[in-house]
């Protein structure tokens, strides 16, 4: 339903055209993100830390003062109904005396006061729990409550479908019409419970059955063709490998071994952290698919990543095995000369970019596909690659795992292989936190590694300095250690912006040892393996996640020397430093993520629309993982029941349709 047939002022409806809003579903569905609960606490029940409300006059003395970068701080005397209090608020400079005010404030003792906020409304007639919107600046939250209490009325016209009866009375859950008013217009605080626990629930419940749906379509297409080869050539070829297999890697090994060997077509996760050993995994696994006279292909994110590849690959096969890499940057001669050979049979493995997916890469007989780093690509462009064979049997891989029993559930048309373990040649990383956004503390460590013909990287979150932040930059830590470190120390400096032939001079100069240190991004945090780089510095580490920067730090300990990475910050935030001591306080990857899924949601780790997760409004798959699983029970028991829940499968089908579309 558009929101221009709802009756509001055209200012209004502009502004929330300019929010994203378009219609009537939209706001239905764009829930608080929190709610304050505006009740009168006799003051003999207060205690330090209490957010209170009261409603009294702005009295003297009143000062109001100029604090740096633009801010102030109003200090007034407040006398109420509970008393007089002495109130300190910050950037509310146009108060005056004698302002009979209604405020909210954090209680610090000895009647003193910090007020958090303030209105001219009567506290009489605000009593109850207001919801608190994400909004644009230009949007207030008491518009967005307004509109929320007109758009309320068309809820009959806006949403026709609601969770099966039986599973809504099962769990006593609200009707989902009952869910969405209560959520904006809550009658108490236990009615909010009721209403997320039904909204999740149906969240859960209609992305399950999207997904059962989704391999109902694809059962004709999980037969494939059998890989015919002998495991005794495998088993003697790993003698050769640069390093002994673990016990857990010849057991994923054997996974994927039977698979390829099935009469069904392999669609497998293999998910290990940073140095377990999933690329030498991949590597047999193509040795197997050669040895059966097919072709495999290897999907990367990045030309650096595909190099990078190139070298390990061949390292852990035969020289028998013809392996090749392609990306953008080839000349058309040399592109040519691949697809040609690629053709005509004369490559047995293509290493690439996005560029094997182009239609005009063809495969003689293509039998395997590896993905790796799988979240980085979107479902359709592995459909794609799929496709580059009869029956392609499918292997993907990342290093951001997540814990197994979420990843059964969310990738339920996957069989998944995980390793916790490292390889033996994996060195440890001593990660340390410094609270200091300055390599002062550790300048003295930094040049006895340097003299110890040691590298280090400096991970910076921008590129080029804005004067209006405080975030380090690539420009500006390249310029300070030009001028910080002693002359003879080459430093190099790496990053997005830069065309691809630099960016390769820069790593050819690191990797050949002809720069001692290099400034970067992010763009080193997969496919870059310096092994005589064994130090990290890392600015502003406090923004970013955690399994990123443990994916960062996996660039280091990658030789013959143990790994040191230091992550630098200047926050004071508890929590932003609790988060960094998770890192300073484990090497396991699982824990890590785990930790980050709770923290930010799988939205900012995976991408959502390139890892098949959706963007839940309401629903966390971490900390709501009970009825994520019960939804899963539900969604396999509503497919095999299909006519009596006819309706609900009808709704989540023509959802699934408008989501293909889209």
């Amino acid at each position: 339903m558009k929101l221009n047939q709802v009756k509001l002022t055209k200012r209004l409806y502009e502004k929330l055209s300019d929010a994203g809003f378009e219609t009537v579903e939209s706001l239905l569905w764009h829930f608080p993100y929190r709610y304050d609960e505006v009740s009168i606490i006799p003051y003999s029940d207060w205690k330090i830390g209490d957010k209170v409300w009261l409603e009294g006059v702005i009295q003297e003395p009143f000062k109001c003062l100029r604090l740096p970068k633009n801010r102030t701080v109003t200090r007034f005397m407040f006398q109420s109904n509970q008393g007089l209090f002495q109130v300190s608020i910050f950037n509310r400079p146009w108060l005056k005396s004698n302002m009979q005010i209604s405020l909210q404030a954090r209680y610090d003792g000895n009647n003193n006061l910090v007020g958090l906020n303030y209105n001219t409304n009567s506290l009489i007639d605000q009593l109850g729990i207001i919801p608190i919107y994400s909004l644009t600046k230009e949007l207030s939250n008491k518009d967005f409550i307004n509109v929320m209490s007109k758009v309320l009325n068309y809820m009959d016209e806006c949403i026709v479908n609601d969770v099966p009866d039986e599973y809504r009375l099962k769990y006593k859950l609200l009707t989902l019409k009952q869910s969405i008013y209560q959520i904006h217009k809550p009658s108490n605080l236990n009615a909010i419970f009721l209403a997320k626990r039904t909204l999740k629930y149906e969240e859960f419940l209609r992305f399950q059955t999207k997904l059962q749906l989704n391999r109902q379509v694809n059962f004709g297409q999980m037969f494939g063709k059998s890989k015919i080869f002998d495991r005794r050539i495998i088993n003697n070829w790993m003698k050769y490998l640069p390093f002994e297999l673990t016990i857990q890697q010849k057991t994923v090994l054997d996974e994927i071994l039977n698979d390829l060997q099935s009469k069904q077509r392999m669609n497998r996760l293999l998910q290990g952290d940073v140095g377990s050993g999933k690329t030498v995994i991949a590597a047999l696994a193509i040795y197997a698919t050669v040895l059966s006279h097919y072709q495999a292909a290897l999907l990367v994110p990045t030309e650096i990543l595909a190099k990078q590849h190139y070298t390990s690959i061949k390292s852990y096969l035969p020289e028998s095995v013809r392996v090749e890499v392609l990306y953008s940057s080839l000349s058309s001669i040399q592109k040519r000369n691949i697809l040609e050979r690629l053709r005509n049979n004369e490559i047995d493995v293509l290493i690439g970019t996005h560029s094997i997916i182009q239609d005009d890469v063809k495969f003689y007989n293509c039998g395997l596909v590896v993905a790796d780093e799988q979240h980085r690509f979107g479902v359709e462009q592995r459909r794609m690659l799929s496709d580059k064979g009869d029956k392609v049997d499918f292997l993907l891989m990342s290093a951001t795992p997540i814990p197994r029993t979420l990843a059964a559930v969310l990738f339920n048309d996957l069989n998944i292989s995980t390793i916790t373990s490292y390889h033996s040649s994996k060195k440890p990383i001593e990660t340390k936190l410094i609270k200091s956004n300055s390599i002062k503390p550790i300048y003295s460590v930094l040049l006895d590694r340097l003299k110890n013909n040691d590298q280090i990287y400096f991970v910076c979150p921008s590129i080029e300095f804005d004067e209006n932040s405080s975030v380090k930059s690539v420009d500006q830590i390249y310029q300070a250690l030009l001028k910080g470190f002693p002359k003879s120390i080459r430093i190099g400096m790496l990053h997005g912006k830069l065309s691809q032939d630099e960016k390769n001079t820069v790593l050819d100069d690191f990797l050949n040892h002809k720069i001692d240190c290099l400034v970067t991004t992010t763009v080193i945090e997969v496919g870059v393996n310096v092994q005589s780089a064994n130090t990290m510095v890392i600015y502003d580490s406090d923004r970013f996640g955690l399994s990123q920067l443990h994916q960062l730090r996996g660039r280091v300990g990658r030789g013959s020397v143990d790994g040191l990475c230091f992550l630098l910050t200047d926050s004071e935030d508890e929590l932003s430093l609790k988060r960094l001591e998770v890192l300073e306080n484990s090497q396991d990857g699982f824990e890590i993520a785990n930790k980050d899924l709770e923290l930010r949601g799988p939205g900012e780790i995976f991408g959502l629309k390139q890892s098949g997760i959706p963007s839940f409004l309401i629903a966390n798959v971490v900390l709501d993982q009970a009825i994520l699983v019960t939804a899963q029970k539900d969604s396999i028991e509503i497919l095999n029941k299909q006519l009596h829940f006819k309706d609900w499968i009808n709704y989540c089908l023509k959802d699934l349709e408008n989501q293909r579309m889209d």
